[in-house]
């Protein structure tokens, strides 16, 4: 029996990597997105299926912000700003989280400016980020996860590929209230 040792992922720690679609580029998101961030974090109807409150103020974003570049040296979370190449426009934020070197496998998340919604952005990004996943850190399952009630959430994971694997019945409180989520993934088939 074969015995799988930990990934090293350092290497990808020591320079946030930038990745890089037809219409997209994925790069380091900074607290010069302030701006950007907060135009989709304040907006109630992009908020309400995210673990993070509606932002009231510039002043929640910076916060976030802030703790961007902690998270990162820790390598707990790689956080990507999804900018848009034509013109340079800022649509939202991605992640990598839930990063597990010993099991080989992370977790995916994903926001949208609502002005950017239906458009293919996020299923554009995503592809990529599950493709950079598996060829060049070398991970085995990349997950992500919904609330149940966001439809437009899961079909992204599903047209990536991704398949739903479980639902878990109100195992988060968002907002103030119990909320159930699908769980999907995909595994790399190398």
């Amino acid at each position: 029996m074969s015995s799988l040792a930990p990934l090293d992922l350092s290497p990808f720690f020591e320079t946030h990597p930038i990745l890089e679609t037809e219409r997209l580029l994925l790069r380091p998101i900074t607290v010069d997105d302030a701006e950007e961030v907060f135009a989709y974090a304040s907006d109630p109807i992009v908020s309400q299926y995210m673990i993070f409150s509606t932002h009231q103020t510039i002043e929640d974003s910076l916060a976030w912000l802030r703790n961007v570049p902690g998270e990162f040296a820790r390598k707990e979370r790689m956080n990507f700003g999804i900018v848009r190449k034509s013109d340079k426009k800022f649509l939202g934020a991605s992640s990598f989280h839930h990063i597990s070197q010993q099991h080989h496998n992370l977790e995916i998340g994903y926001v949208l400016n609502r002005a950017f919604w239906g458009q293919g952005y996020m299923t554009e990004a995503v592809r990529e980020m599950i493709r950079f996943a598996f060829e060049e850190m070398r991970m085995h399952r990349v997950a992500a996860r919904c609330q149940i009630a966001n439809g437009a959430s899961a079909k992204v994971m599903e047209r990536c590929g991704m398949s739903r694997e479980a639902t878990f019945c109100e195992d988060e409180v968002i907002h103030g209230e119990y909320v159930s989520n699908h769980l999907y993934a995909i595994v790399n088939e190398r």
